[in-house]
This record gives structure tokens, sequence and C-alpha cells, in this order.
């Protein structure tokens, strides 16, 4: 049930400033955007990686924060490298992001459908509807225009969707008691909301 709210906030605010950039800025100035948010992702990379091992996380079975702070820190390093290839395919790259971050919340909402907490379906719901929108972008060609409005709702869709869940989240594991790695009592977690 851990997640990890530093990232999603990233994440969310990453997507609130780039859907205000796409709806104020021509598609063409966006080098330095990219260039910077590339040397942005390299340094959560790096600080994952950092963290790995101030937590000890490689003393516990299944984490996996090495190889994803490896996985931001190349995808930040190729951004930061290529920025003209992202601005030429953004809306379709940065919608296979959107869809990838969907499914990841889909999980959230299944932990909460395990746990019989009634609140499953609102996260399954935020997850499924830029899940679909996500696919439609990246499946579809649609004209320029109505692409851009479609990307900018996608973006601030999910942005809203990352920081209900992660206020959910924290409320949640306040809620039950469940602090730093400890093992969640599922048999107290059933909501009789």
């Amino acid at each position: 049930m851990k997640i990890e709210n530093w990232k999603l906030l990233f994440i969310s605010i990453f997507y609130i400033v780039f859907a205000i950039i796409c709806y104020m800025v021509p598609k063409e100035k966006f080098l330095n955007f990219f260039y910077i948010a590339g040397l942005m992702i390299a340094v959560v990379g790096f600080l994952q990686i950092v963290m790995y091992f101030l937590k000890k996380d490689y003393l516990k079975p299944n984490t996996y924060g090495f190889s994803f702070g490896v996985l931001y820190g190349t995808v930040g390093i190729i951004l930061a490298s290529r920025p003209e290839f992202i601005v030429d395919n953004y809306p379709i790259v940065i919608s296979a992001v959107i869809v990838l971050d969907s499914t990841l919340r889909m999980q959230y909402a299944m932990n909460l459908f395990r746990l019989d907490n009634k609140h499953w379906i609102v996260h399954f719901i935020l997850s499924i509807i830029p899940w679909v929108i996500g696919l439609f972008v990246i499946l579809y060609p649609i004209q320029d225009e109505i692409l851009q409005n479609v990307f900018i709702f996608l973006l601030l869709l999910d942005a809203i969707a990352n920081i209900y869940t992660v206020i959910y989240y924290h409320n949640f594991v306040k809620q039950f008691g469940y602090y730093g790695n400890e093992i969640l009592d599922i048999s107290s977690m059933n909501q009789e909301e």
C-alpha cells in the first residue's frame, strides 16, 4: 500500500506547468522546456538512487528503488540530450507516460478494492478516464487544434488524479497508523463508512 507521494506530486506539477505552457507557447519554443525537464527528471532519478541506499531498501525484498532511479536518470538524460525528438512527438510520448501512470493508479484502486474500501471506485474512474484518453491520443490521429485541447485536458486531469491519490493515501495510512515500512493489518482496514 506504500505510495511515494513526492514522485506523484512532482509529476502532477510537471503536468500542470506543461499544460499551461502548451496553451501559451508555440510548439517550436518547447526545446528549452524539455531540456530543463530532462535535467529535473535525471536529478529525481539520482535522488531515487540515493534514497534507495540511505533508507537501506536493498535489505528489503521486492524493492525496485534503484532500478526506478536508473530508469528516471536514463529518461532524463535522453530528454535533455534529444529535446527536438520529444518536441516533434510530445503528445504521443507524454500520453504514453500518462497511460503508464494511470495503469499504476489502477493498482492503487485494486488495493483499495481488496480492502473493501468503498472509495476504490473513485480511484478506478480517475485511472480509467486518463488511460482511455491517453490511448486515444496515441492511436488515433486528430487535427492539431483538437489534439492540443484534448492533450491539455488530459494533462490537467491526470495531475488532479495524482494529487487526489496522494491526499487520499496520506489520510488513509494516517488513519490506520501506518508509517514508514510497517505492515498494514488488512483485517483492520475494512471500511465501514
